[in-house]
């Protein structure tokens, strides 16, 4: 059955719930990888450091799909640009399964990232077509099953790869894109452009909106280098927990992914009271308690107890801080909704692909308090980004 949807006219509740699911498994592509780098490592007997060189490159692909593809979603039809991602993301996944060495991993990941951006076309539509009183609520739901997945996408990861071993994951993955393709065939309706402008002129829009709103600058940064904070620790986590006192199986590190459900409560307590108390005050709070995470991490680094109390944390700091700029970010122009998200989003996944990296690089040198200072870096900087309050372009809504 397909739906009708009109602007502000509300969403039904059953293509609410399909792309809320579709979300959670599209966004779980770019972690599957986060527990089973270790596993990785040894199969294809490489470094810790090329290993997660997997995790990177997923970062970077979705970047590149983000920029280079929800942009066409102003421009063409937005269900077709769906629908061939999700038969891309399959290949993709179903190619990693099969590869052969880690050389095949990295360049079938990166395309895996870089067709796994529905759930950025997924946020914009649902707050556009959601009626103005449940337009927070519908997005935070939406964030919600995007969390959801994210963390989700680790457990269900560790437990097939203690059960059947890594490569089982992304067969399993590759089922779940190709059921999405059906169910997205079948209820979503045709949504028609929103931009006129020939593809070149959509890409130079995208700095002409960075340059026309400063809230944009300010909020894209402050959230991408608490992303980054965040993505040094999943991103090292696997390795620290192979090491003593835990020697922890995979299936161990992707349950400690169920510690960060407290992100997904977050959002949804924290939806109603963005417009109340401002994305600022947010942000600032977020990036506090993430702060408080990673002292946790490094002074309990060796209990579990401790460990999962900072998992907790950096979790719900950092949905503190992605729900309320992303929210407010996607009302800045009707008619441009998909590039000022794609600005929001190539921002944001570039400081998590900067803090995979150079948390990668540290933990080859300098062990676990390498991995912290930089989450402790990224981090300071994002609050430090809070000090700066821009001249609001006139079309800039209040609550910033």
């Amino acid at each position: 059955m397909k739906y009708e949807l009109r602007e502000n006219h509300g969403i039904p509740a059953p293509l609410l719930a399909l792309m809320a699911v579709a979300t959670g498994l599209s966004v779980a592509n770019c972690y599957y990888n986060q527990p089973l780098l270790g596993s990785m490592a040894k199969d294809f007997g490489v470094s810790d450091f090329s290993a997660s060189m997997v995790a990177t490159l997923t970062q970077i692909g979705y970047v590149v799909g983000l920029v280079f593809v929800i942009p066409l979603g102003d421009l063409v039809s937005r269900k077709q640009l769906i629908l061939t991602n999700y038969i891309i993301s399959s290949c993709a996944l179903l190619a990693i399964a099969l590869a052969p060495n880690i050389y095949w991993v990295w360049g079938a990941s990166l395309l895996a990232g870089a067709s796994s951006v529905m759930p950025q076309f997924f946020v914009p539509l649902v707050s556009f077509h959601s009626a103005p009183a449940h337009k927070v609520r519908n997005v935070g739901i939406i964030q919600s099953c995007l969390l959801i997945g994210i963390l989700g996408s680790r457990v269900l990861s560790g437990f097939l790869a203690d059960m059947w071993g890594w490569r089982s994951v992304y067969f399993v993955a590759c089922v779940f894109m190709l059921g999405c393709f059906l169910m997205i065939y079948k209820m979503l309706p045709v949504l028609p452009a929103h931009s006129r402008e020939n593809y070149a002129g959509l890409m130079k829009s995208l700095l002409r909106l960075l340059a026309k709103y400063p809230y944009l600058r300010i909020a894209s940064l402050r959230a991408a280098l608490a992303y980054g904070s965040f993505f040094a620790l999943w991103s090292c986590l696997a390795f620290r927990m192979k090491q003593e006192p835990f020697f922890a199986d995979d299936d161990i590190i992707g349950a400690l992914g169920l510690c960060g459900l407290a992100g997904a409560s977050t959002v949804v307590f924290i939806s109603g009271y963005i417009q109340k108390y401002g994305v600022r005050f947010f942000s600032i709070v977020g990036g506090c308690v993430i702060l408080a995470a990673w002292l946790l991490a490094f002074f309990g680094n060796d209990s579990y107890l401790w460990m999962i109390i900072a998992i907790l944390l950096i979790d719900a700091g950092m949905q503190c801080i992605h729900l309320s700029n992303q929210t407010s970010v996607v009302t800045l122009d009707a008619s441009a909704i998909n590039r000022v998200n794609t600005v929001y989003m190539t921002i944001y996944f570039l400081g998590g692909s900067a803090g995979t990296f150079v948390s990668g690089l540290f933990w080859q040198h300098y062990g676990w308090a390498g991995v912290v200072g930089v989450g402790v870096a990224f981090t300071v900087s994002s609050l430090f980004v809070n000090c700066f309050q821009p001249r609001l372009h006139k079309d800039e809504c209040s609550i910033f």
